[in-house]
């Protein structure tokens, strides 16, 4: 399997250098792979993600994603339109939008037609059993139909890899098991590379590599073995 992620000492300060967010860390996933960065508040596991994502730019080191040098390529948003899906914790759903608006945002600035951008949001949303929710606002539905949205908008564009920063951090249990295991299934039918922050180890263990960070640093890998979920 081939590559779709390569860094090698990445780094990144704030506070004029005075906090290492990251601090030099070596990491490859494979095309496909799901992997969870795990590690406590502050660990750098969300600024990673955010490094992978192209939200952020590091100081230092290398990192390639999807055949993209992210330390010397300029566009950065056509990157993340054609490559990345990101799932958050808070889901950030525009609230006086309905759940097919709210879908088909990252298409708004393509050359897609408007017809079409509404059947793709519409097939999307079906696979997230939403169909019957497409003509709601964000705020009459649950947190986890939010997050089911959420989701629907991250695969709109059909990227190459998901980023879900802490996807079940604000739901209950039993929403949370839904929303993971939705994740894993979408991962496997469409191959696509699934990467989760979380802080939570049972969520951790349904990827199939869990990275643990710790100071900016990663401290130790694993490969799992899920046999169900658990949470």
């Amino acid at each position: 399997m081939n590559n779709i992620i390569e860094i090698k000492n990445l780094k990144k300060t704030y506070e004029n250098g005075t906090i290492k967010a990251l601090n030099g860390i070596d990491l490859e996933i494979k095309k496909g792979e799901s992997v969870s960065i795990i590690g406590p508040s502050g660990s750098g596991k969300s600024t990673l993600l955010n490094m992978i994502g192209a939200l952020d730019r590091a100081d230092e080191g290398n990192i390639y994603v999807a055949d993209n040098d992210l330390m010397q390529k300029k566009d950065l948003s056509k990157f993340r339109l054609n490559e990345i899906g990101f799932v958050f914790q808070l889901h950030n759903l525009i609230p006086n939008l309905t759940v097919l608006e709210n879908v088909q945002t990252p298409l708004i600035e393509t050359s897609i037609p408007d017809k079409k951008m509404e059947e793709r949001a519409l097939e999307i949303l079906k696979s997230v059993n939403l169909s019957d929710k497409i003509n709601q606002k964000p705020t009459k539905l649950s947190g986890g139909e939010r997050q089911r949205v959420a989701i629907a908008r991250a695969l709109v564009n059909h990227p190459s890899i998901i980023l879900a920063d802490e996807p079940t951090g604000a739901l209950d249990s039993k929403t949370s098991e839904i929303i993971i295991k939705l994740l894993l299934d979408i991962h496997k039918k469409e191959n696509v590379t699934l990467i989760m922050v979380t802080h939570e180890q049972n969520v951790a263990n349904m990827a199939e590599r869990s990275i643990y960070v710790l100071d900016g640093k990663i401290k130790e890998e694993k490969m799992n073995t899920p046999t169900g979920i658990n949470i």
